[in-house]
């Protein structure tokens, strides 16, 4: 393939490196050798940390991205020989310099690595751009995988402390609400629903954005996030906490280029390729579902509650199980392995809304205490 790592693999190594680079460059061998294990060092440190740390998924990306590193040294190797080979370890003038100090709390300490990680994988990229020019273009998709990662793994340290102990998920609209909106708004939140997306398929625009701007006045008096359903002009407008968005709808990540860093961006899924894709698509958490059928998505088939876990699984994004939730469902989904829900109608079609949310609330609750005793955080 003309790589000079080929045509040079079988020569001694300190007469390849007088012969073929100017007196005193150092060996691109070694140059390889350092950058590729400082890479691997910086990936697996980052995968071990966010294993540990209960974001399985999302280190499993990374272990993939480490393995698919290790596979292209493995590649130039087969005719170079072990890259170890031309390590000289106590020839290193900056061998023993001081490093970067200590790492304040387990997210620095990530960041570090990721950052040790982008450095090595532009410097194994142009290394091999010298010596092996057609595997540049594999040594370029793990530089950039890397960037894509950063990114998401940058979201969950940002905005997902936002969603933490937010389990109850309200959705209202008023055609499926039995008393008033505003007024049944308040009272779930009272009774324990920590997030509020405003879901209107019928209003126009105006009236959209006037609903809106008085859900963010009770949700911000009760603590609660509120999420614009499809509209990310009324988020925008309204001072939203994020919008919500279905499969047909704008991508997540060009929502966020309109709405800031800071904005909630949630995902609609409905199967395991769909849960898998949310992240790096730039949500911020999923829905999961519908469970079972219900009169907010008549034209969606339920998906069942063997979903939820399938979702935990290959999703490293909080997932709000949808579909029909209730207090009659609620014991089934928990037993899926739900620990997130989104309700409609099981609050606000309730003629007592605060009872109806508290209900479901002390039930996640509850739920929650078992899993930290269990030792699954997530």
């Amino acid at each position: 393939m003309g790589c000079l790592v080929w045509e040079v693999g079988t020569v001694d190594p300190e007469a390849m490196e007088s012969a073929s680079h100017p007196s005193g460059e150092p060996s691109i061998l070694r140059v390889l050798d350092a950058a590729f294990n400082r890479l691997s060092e910086a990936l697996r440190v980052t995968e071990d940390q966010l294993r540990f740390g209960d974001l399985s998924p999302l280190a499993q990306r990374w272990q993939q991205l480490r393995r698919v590193s290790g596979a292209l040294r493995q590649q130039l190797e087969v005719d170079s020989g072990p890259l170890s080979l031309h390590r000289n370890v106590e020839g290193d003038r900056l061998r023993g310099l001081p490093g970067s100090g200590p790492h304040v709390d387990r997210d620095l300490l990530i960041r570090a690595n990721i950052a040790r990680a982008r450095e090595a994988a532009r410097s194994v990229e142009e290394a091999i751009r010298y010596l092996c020019p057609p595997l540049c273009g594999e040594a370029e998709a793990i530089r950039y995988q890397i960037y894509q990662l950063e990114s998401v793994t940058e979201g969950k340290f940002h905005r997902g402390p936002t969603l933490e102990n937010r389990n109850l998920y309200l959705l209202v609209t008023e055609e499926l609400c039995l008393g008033d909106i505003l007024e049944t708004t308040a009272a779930a939140i009272e009774g324990g629903a920590s997030i509020v997306q405003l879901r209107e398929k019928s209003l126009g625009g105006a009236q959209f954005l006037e609903r809106a701007h008085q859900l963010r006045e009770i949700t911000s008096e009760g603590g609660a996030l509120l999420i614009i359903n499809d509209r990310i002009e009324i988020a925008r407008l309204c001072r939203a906490d994020g919008v919500h968005l279905g499969q047909q709808d704008i991508a997540p990540h060009q929502a966020r280029e309109i709405l800031g860093p800071d904005a909630i961006i949630g995902l609609s899924t409905h199967n395991p390729q769909q849960a898998s894709a949310a992240a790096i698509a730039g949500a911020d958490y999923i829905g999961v579902g519908p469970i079972f059928e219900t009169q907010t998505k008549p034209h969606r088939c339920a998906v069942g509650p063997s979903f939820i876990e399938e979702a935990r699984q290959c999703c490293e994004l909080p997932g709000y199980a949808i579909g029909h939730v209730d207090d009659e469902t609620i014991d089934e989904v928990i037993a899926a392995g739900a620990t997130r829900i989104a309700v409609c109608t099981g609050i606000i079609a309730s003629p007592n809304p605060r009872d109806a949310a508290r209900v479901l609330h002390q039930k996640l609750v509850e739920c929650a205490s078992r899993k930290v005793t269990d030792g699954d955080l997530r």
